[in-house]
């Protein structure tokens, strides 16, 4: 968890390092899907991990698969817009609608 720092702080919300498997697509082109991990996750955002990030403003439709015990037994999907995208990977800012399923 990234407590105390400045980015806390800019943000308004807690972020927290969390790697969860993460499939992407854009939701403009939806050729195929991308599957990453996530660096860190907040309520109202992730960085995602990627060799090829998406350009910035990219719309695009996310879902996390969310462990228990060693095994996958819900995901979240959400729709997104990428705000940063570096080498390493990408920001994205989530929309407010969201849904949690079993798996």
């Amino acid at each position: 968890m990234n407590e105390g720092n400045g980015d806390q702080d800019k943000r308004g919300v807690q972020r927290f390092d969390l790697r969860l498997h993460t499939v992407l697509q854009e939701l403009e082109n939806r050729a195929h899907a991308l599957e990453s991990y996530t660096r860190d996750i907040s309520s109202d955002g992730a960085y995602l991990c990627l060799d090829q990030p998406l350009p910035l403003d990219t719309p695009v439709e996310m879902t996390f698969f969310l462990p228990v015990r060693q095994k996958i037994r819900s995901k979240i999907q959400t729709n997104g817009r990428v705000i940063r995208s570096e080498k390493q990977g990408m920001a994205v800012r989530f929309e407010s609608k969201y849904r949690i399923l079993s798996v």
